[in-house]
Order: structure tokens, then C-alpha cells, then sequence
């Protein structure tokens, strides 16, 4: 009897290993100052659920809900000016800053003065999800 209910727990327990809790953080400024990603999903979704997370400790550290997208999705970072971050998910961009980590917006269109410059990349290689920074060009 007491080898069916850990049969039993295994298989309650079974689909759980199909969940996701992780994140990746660019550091700005050592781990005190940083751009993160947070990713979570129940085994029964297809999709990964995504959250922004833009620290500057002490002063301010805030949480942004982005928009669900497959787990090997690959998050681009940008950065048009110092303080203002840019990150794109497929076709779909956001804003955020760093002085009061309250800003924050979906763009509809191309930022006016552009991009800016590439930081690197959030995605998942080989089931581990990291930032993985743009290389400088020599």
C-alpha cells in the first residue's frame, strides 16, 4: 500500500518538472543597478509569462509585466541614452528607465532618435536562460 502512494505522489509531482521560475539580469552597475527578466510558467501553459524588473538600489526598484512569449523567445536590450533602456521581443518594444524605475511603455513605433546601442541579449542555450552580452566590435 505505502508503494502505491509514492507512485502516486511521483505522479502528481511529474508535470511540475514542466514548470518554469527563472530570470537573467544585465548589471548597469554591479547588482545593485540592473535590467532583469524574470521568466515563470505553469506546466500546462505553451507560453512563458514575462516580467521586467529595473533596479537601482536604494532608491527604487520596480516590477513591469510584459507580454507572454514562447520559452526559447530571445529578448533584445538597447540603450538609446544613459538611464533609458530599450527591449524588444519579436516585433514588440518597450521603454524603461533607471532614475525612478517608474518609466515605463510599449512602443508603438521606431524611437524617433533610434535604437541606440545594443547591449546584448536575454534568451535561453542549452535550457538556461542568461543575458548573453552584444561583443564589442575591435
Amino acid at each position: 500500500m505505502q508503494r502505491l502512494s509514492y507512485r502516486a505522489l511521483f505522479l502528481f509531482l511529474l508535470p511540475l518538472a514542466g514548470c518554469t521560475n527563472d530570470g537573467a539580469a544585465y548589471q548597469i552597475d554591479g547588482q545593485r543597478h540592473a535590467i532583469s527578466i524574470v521568466r515563470d510558467r505553469m506546466f500546462w501553459e505553451k507560453q512563458v509569462n514575462l516580467a521586467l524588473v529595473v533596479t537601482r538600489l536604494p532608491d527604487c526598484q520596480r516590477r513591469h509585466a510584459l507580454q507572454k512569449a514562447g520559452a526559447k523567445a530571445h529578448i533584445e536590450l538597447w540603450q538609446p541614452r544613459q538611464d533609458a533602456y530599450i527591449l524588444k521581443i519579436g516585433n514588440t518594444m518597450y521603454v524603461t528607465e533607471t532614475r525612478t524605475c517608474e518609466g515605463f511603455s510599449r512602443l508603438e513605433d521606431d524611437p524617433p532618435g533610434g535604437m541606440g546601442v545594443q547591449l546584448g541579449v536575454f534568451g535561453e542555450a542549452k535550457d538556461v536562460f542568461s543575458f548573453v552580452p552584444t561583443q564589442e566590435k575591435e
